[in-house]
């Protein structure tokens, strides 16, 4: 779509469901007045966070982990013609048996101040690619590339891809726009920011370079940041609730906050005109709903995540002394665990593993915690991990 005959009227909203009654100086740019709408955290989500730079200086690290069998340098595939390495080749880590007994193949990404880390669960691998530390400490969106991951601050610095094996490169063409990045409704494309036009618009672009002609302008009023819907699309806040915004209209996701956000559902809290408030969990695409019960002594949540079964949602809430926890909730029984590790408050520091048995998240001294989603408990993957403070995870390929 890239015509105005083409593009939705912006009043064209669909509820979804029915409602319930229960170096150089970095080249800052100005954020314009309409950067709210972009910003911004799972399973193969874009996630925002704060760099490095403005977070609390973490205590020192924990005791080493027992040796592992062998470290070096990976070896690296031919760098992509025309992009100019920008640091060290990866260094890998062969451990000789499976990490934590995983034996599927999806991988763990994290983010840190200076380096990716990319765990290979039954490969029993873990790979570290040195990369520059970014010039701003505004929020940053780190999400997978068909290759690795990539690394895009809000503000008009330097992004960074880090492809699989090889080392990073800059962001180049569409991808090195400032601006929010989302991902796309594929694995191949990603939203990214267009603030030069009269209409902040978002537009569809491949990792690829190929262009794709598919853009969403985005609605006036919203009052909160875009963030992944979890299906490949934005999702704001706006009077009335919660909306996905689509190349082909506005649906309403809820009348009330969007709690936590999975491959498949849409965990939400509602009230009624006498403020009794209850928890929904809305299945995407289809929008069936069912009550589930929500921890009565939480009222504010950072927003969470669903583990792709739909079973389980991480919840990271304050608890009575005001420092953040993740709470497990059973989706099924409303069960709550209350993880004891504190955590570091932003969209990507807990992701799911696909099968749901695992919960990664990551800690306010910027460790990496494996959470046994059945018992609550945290495993040692016994190897040494650089601090990380944004995950993703790709799943297993085919």
């Amino acid at each position: 779509m890239t015509g105005d005959q083409d593009r939705p009227a912006r009043g064209d909203i669909i509820e979804i469901g029915g409602s319930i009654r229960e170096g150089a100086a970095p080249r800052w740019r100005r954020w314009p007045k309409w950067l709210p709408l972009v910003l911004a955290a799972g399973v193969g989500l874009a996630v925002y966070a704060r760099t490095g730079a403005d977070r609390v200086p973490p205590p020192a690290s924990r005791s080493p982990s027992p040796p592992v069998a062998s470290s070096a340098p990976e070896a690296t595939a031919p760098a992509t013609p025309g992009l100019a390495t920008t640091g060290a080749p990866p260094a890998v880590t062969e451990v000789g048996r499976p990490l934590l007994g995983i034996t599927g193949g999806w991988q763990l990404y994290g983010r840190g101040p200076d380096a990716v880390v990319r765990i290979e669960f039954a490969r029993g691998r873990v790979s570290i690619t040195p990369v520059r530390a970014l010039r701003s400490t505004g929020p940053v969106s780190f999400l997978l590339s068909p290759d690795g991951v990539v690394i895009r601050p809000v503000d008009a610095v330097e992004g960074y891809r880090v492809p699989d094996g090889r080392p990073s490169t800059e962001t180049t063409n569409d991808l090195d726009r400032s601006g929010a990045m989302l991902p796309g409704p594929d694995p191949e494309s990603v939203w990214v920011s267009d603030g030069d036009g009269v209409r902040p618009r978002m537009l569809l672009a491949r990792f690829d370079g190929r262009a794709t002609g598919v853009e969403i302008v985005l609605p006036a009023g919203v009052s909160s940041f875009a963030q992944p819907d979890g299906a490949g699309y934005p999702a704001i806040t706006a009077t009335g609730g919660v909306y996905t915004i689509r190349p082909d209209g506005v649906r309403r996701i809820t009348m009330g906050d969007l709690v936590a956000v999975g491959p498949r559902h849409w965990l939400a809290r509602e009230c009624d005109e006498r403020l009794r408030c209850a928890g929904v969990l809305i299945s995407h695409p289809g929008g069936a709903r069912r009550a589930v019960p929500l921890p009565a002594e939480i009222t504010a949540f950072d927003r969470g995540a669903i583990s792709g079964d739909g079973r389980m949602a991480a919840l990271v809430a304050m608890n009575a002394t005001g420092a953040p926890r993740v709470h497990l909730l059973d989706l099924g029984s409303g069960v709550v665990r209350v993880l004891g590790l504190p955590v570091e408050a932003s969209p990507g520091s807990v992701v799911w593993s696909p099968d749901g048995k695992w919960l990664f998240v990551t800690g306010l001294d910027g460790q990496l915690a494996a959470v046994d989603a059945a018992t609550g408990r945290s495993r040692d993957l016994g190897v040494r991990l650089p601090q990380v403070s944004q995950l993703v995870v790709r799943p297993a390929a085919g």
